[in-house]
């Protein structure tokens, strides 16, 4: 037997070459290789009858003898073709294999074989194209069985793949259940072992089932470990009261342009809540785009400087450090704070002030803070986990276990599924509304034929004195991917607007670049920006009224919502154009649903069920989770799950009675008290 830590090369039937080709890949062992799960399996084990076949693009394995194999190469295109009659007891059907020129040599005419495939209409009838084949007499390996297939790895085929399974998993030693038994049935889960073997090998749709239900249990449990892990540890730790004071918090909203509406009141009340109390905050507070989030943690900021303690925000892009600095300073001297900008490549200030502003430069060795207990993350999922612990260890006195109070904020709307599942650990606060005086964003889905009315609007809106944005895909113009740049686009667009000014920005610009780019649109001494996704994340510039995004299929519905929400940022009407490179019925459909929909609650919900949680939090970040089998869009499985980490850390809070666990779910407890 094949022990499950046992080299690749154990396995009988790998050559040197396809191990050399896994272990580049990083798969050493055989444990390794068994984690390369199937992305779909096909049950081939009804077979058909002749007879019954139908064109409708369905697969169909029929049992068969075969006829005349011959092979011969077509005129037009020196195609090879292997041509040969399949026969049962109830009919007949051609065959025909593309650039298979072995297959004549092998194929015998007395041998029953399984074929596998999809009929089609040929010059001549019906026929079986390009079936797989295989005698009937051994073990099937790619028909007449549940087949699995993978991702092609390494220049591994899927078939490739088969093989090595099929040689493997029936001389594999047992694989040990890194969950104890009496849990394993408590909750009527397959056994580990079980569930492996029958992922890659499996026997009946029922057990095939269990098996992808086990795993999925797996890897949604490897999440709630954590999670729970680190809600334990905030109920186990202390923080420093921030008091409350109320006449002082109405004082500063009375200084504020605009009036706060009663999500945000809600939000600041549950923030200052539970600033006000001897354990850790961890709260996400959630709303749409505009909403206005940053003006709470900005309350609680201020509140937590009345009392003489340290804040700091911490955002994902140095264009909004600025910009939440410049706008929050004139507030600021108001009361008497000091605010300081802490940026790679600019500094305003120092770390001793009362609300320190920067990018994650601000987790940095060399950034010390003056007693710090409010720590505010923009956008944070744009951080790793271990980015964001290293800024709540940066005002913690782990030898007292003393830790900052700590508030993420998003404008990304995450749906209760998967909030439940990246940030089961945080309380949440919804801000359900935008500012009264906010007009809803007209949208509208183009044609490339189309598009002269977007100028046109475009015109309109600067002739009132009003700006734009215009957004493309790329930074400069590709000979792979066919959708627009913004160097080519800001060419095309100073030809068009030739008496505006035209900025551009994106993220290969030096910072103070950027920077100055952003502080000139502000200014209104650039008209038009054409820009790449930089300016996504809370860019502020409420003169700006019109957007036309190119490629938008590049982009999922909660990014192009969160792109459009640049625009309607005042009481003016604003107006946000879509247009995709290539036009497709599907394409459009989905563009049309966008420009249909204002609600990125909505939104987002669509894009977790059409592309993913990737579509919903960017470019993937350490510390995001990447699931194989568990659905994000099952709340039930997701609760169960965390029921199940709730009893096993209750059972063992540091998992230490389970090491396997901790190995092979890869679970990282927090150690936050070390000393």
């Amino acid at each position: 037997m094949i022990s499950p830590n046992a080299r690749l090369d154990k396995i009988p039937g790998i050559g040197p070459a396809t191990t050399e080709k896994l272990v580049s890949l990083g798969l050493l062992t055989v444990q390794d290789l068994l984690r390369i799960l199937p992305r779909a399996w096909d049950d081939l084990t009804q077979l058909q009858q002749i007879q019954d076949l139908q064109p409708n693009g369905q697969k169909y394995t029929i049992k068969a003898t075969l006829e005349n194999p011959k092979m011969f190469r077509t005129s037009r295109r020196r195609m090879v073709l292997t041509q040969a009659t399949a026969h049962d007891a109830t009919g007949s059907v051609d065959i025909t294999w593309f650039n298979q020129p072995y297959l004549v040599k092998n194929l015998k005419t007395e041998t029953y074989y399984y074929l596998t495939g999809a009929l089609v209409q040929g010059k001549r009838g019906l026929m079986f194209s390009n079936p797989s084949v295989e005698i009937a007499e051994k073990t099937p390996i790619h028909s007449g069985r549940i087949v699995p297939t993978y991702s092609s790895i390494g220049g591994l085929t899927t078939k490739i793949l088969r093989r090595i399974f099929m040689r493997l998993i029936p001389n594999l030693d047992t694989i040990v259940d890194p969950l104890p038994n009496q849990l394993v049935k408590k909750w009527n889960l397959l056994d580990l072992d079980t569930a492996i073997r029958q992922l890659h090998l499996p026997t009946d749709t029922a057990k095939l089932e269990a098996a992808k239900e086990r795993l999925a249990f797996d890897e949604l449990l490897g999440v709630q470990l954590q999670v729970q892990a680190g809600k334990n540890f905030l109920t186990t730790s202390k923080a420093k009261p921030i008091p409350t004071d109320l006449a002082f918090i109405k004082d500063v909203i009375s200084n504020l342009p605009f009036t706060l509406t009663n999500g945000q009141k809600r939000a600041l009340w549950d923030l200052l809540q539970d600033t006000d109390k001897p354990t850790p905050t961890n709260r996400l507070i959630e709303g749409d785009v505009g909403s206005g989030k940053t003006i709470v943690a900005t309350l609680a900021m201020f509140n937590a400087a009345r009392f003489d303690f340290q804040s700091a925000l911490m955002v994902p892009t140095e264009v909004l450090a600025h910009q939440h600095y410049y706008n929050l300073q004139p507030l600021a001297e108001q009361f008497n704070f000091t605010i300081s900008l802490q940026t790679q490549s600019k500094t305003i200030g120092d770390t001793n002030a009362d609300i320190v502003i920067g990018t994650h430069k601000l987790i940095h060795k060399t950034v010390e803070f003056n007693n710090l207990n409010l720590v505010v993350v923009d956008e944070q999922h744009r951080f790793g986990v271990k980015q964001r612990e290293a800024l709540k260890l940066a005002g913690s006195n782990q030898q007292k276990h003393i830790y900052p109070h700590f508030v993420s904020l998003t404008a990304t709307p995450i749906p209760r599924s998967l909030a439940l599942t990246l940030f089961g650990d945080l309380d949440l606060s919804i801000i359900p509304q935008p500012p009264a005086h906010r007009l809803p964003i007209i949208s509208q889905a183009i044609s490339n034929s189309q598009r002269k009315a977007a100028y046109t609007q475009i015109k309109n809106q600067l002739k009132l004195g009003h700006q734009a944005f215009i957004v493309t895909p790329l930074i400069e113009t590709s000979l792979k991917l066919n959708a627009k740049s913004v160097e080519k686009e800001a060419d095309a667009i100073r030809k068009l607007f030739p008496n505006h000014s035209v900025g551009v920005l994106h993220g290969r610009l030096d910072s103070s670049t950027k920077a100055q780019v952003m502080e000139q649109f502000k200014n209104h001494e650039l008209d038009i920006i054409v820009t790449t996704t930089v300016i996504e994340v809370g860019i502020d510039v409420p003169n700006a009224t019109v957007m036309l995004i190119e490629g938008a299929e590049r982009f999922g519905l909660s990014q192009l919502h969160q792109l459009r929400g640049r625009v309607g940022r005042s009481n003016h009407q604003s107006y946000c154009f879509v247009t995709p490179t290539e036009e497709d019925t599907d394409i459009m459909e989905r563009l049309e649903l966008f420009a249909t929909t204002t609600d990125g609650f909505k939104l987002a919900e669509l894009d977790l069920e059409l592309r993913g949680p990737g579509s919903l939090t960017g470019i993937s970040q350490a510390g995001f989770v990447k699931f194989r089998l568990a659905d994000w869009s099952d709340p039930a499985r997701i609760e169960f799950a965390q029921a199940a980490a709730k009893e096993l850390l209750h059972l063992s809070p540091t998992l230490e009675l389970y090491p396997q666990l901790m190995e092979q779910l890869e679970i990282a407890t927090p150690n936050y008290h070390a000393e």
